[in-house]
């Protein structure tokens, strides 16, 4: 897993707060690399509307052209550019950016529990491997900012570790289908909370 990107540029930003942009992201992430009509079939957005928002999120860095999968030059492949974001609403003293910052935040915060409201009522479709595989926790403790941080980074130095071996990141990411393996979605939040 590559170290962060650190998003500071509001209008790259912004691209991230357009559900179906987000949404598009989202699949490149899970499905590899996927052309216009293969996103249509996932989403049912039209496929102009879709190539538009493709290559806005082309603009701003978070997907690319995958020349290479074309079979003719009509045929257009997709992929999500690789690598963690990430951003702060306190990365500018203007208004309009920390809005854009903090926007981004809610909708990514809501997504995330969406997301854990779809498996939870799909969780039999997967099978009990999957269901007693996949888990959930929560932590209690008392910590100064130093101590957070050091969690913070043991906890991604794990996560750069199963990157290796399935994230987005590694080389099974385009050529995986028929591995027993499932796209799994990992979130986690850490934070100071006063009674």
């Amino acid at each position: 897993m590559p170290d962060i990107q650190w998003i500071t540029d509001p209008d790259v930003l912004k691209a991230l707060t357009h559900p179906l942009r987000r949404r598009i992201f989202r699949l490149l992430v899970q499905l590899g690399p996927a052309t216009i009509t293969v996103l249509a079939e996932h989403t049912g957005a039209d496929p102009g509307q879709l190539s538009f928002h493709v290559r806005e999120l082309a603009k701003r860095g978070f997907v690319e052209e995958v020349p290479e999968l074309a079979r003719d030059r009509r045929e257009r492949w997709w992929r999500a550019v690789r690598g963690p974001r990430g951003w702060s609403s306190h990365f500018s003293d203007d208004p309009a950016a920390q809005a854009v910052a903090d926007t981004a935040d809610q909708l990514m915060v809501a997504e995330e529990f969406e997301r854990l409201h779809a498996y939870k009522a799909a969780k039999d479709s997967f099978g009990p491997d999957w269901i007693e595989a996949a888990f959930a926790s929560d932590s209690h403790f008392r910590l100064n900012p130093a101590e957070l941080s050091q969690l913070t980074s043991e906890l991604v130095d794990v996560l750069r570790r199963w990157s290796d071996v399935g994230g987005v990141d590694s080389a099974r990411q385009d050529s995986r289908r028929d591995d027993g393996r499932e796209s799994v979605f990992l979130f986690l939040h850490a934070f100071p909370e006063r009674p």
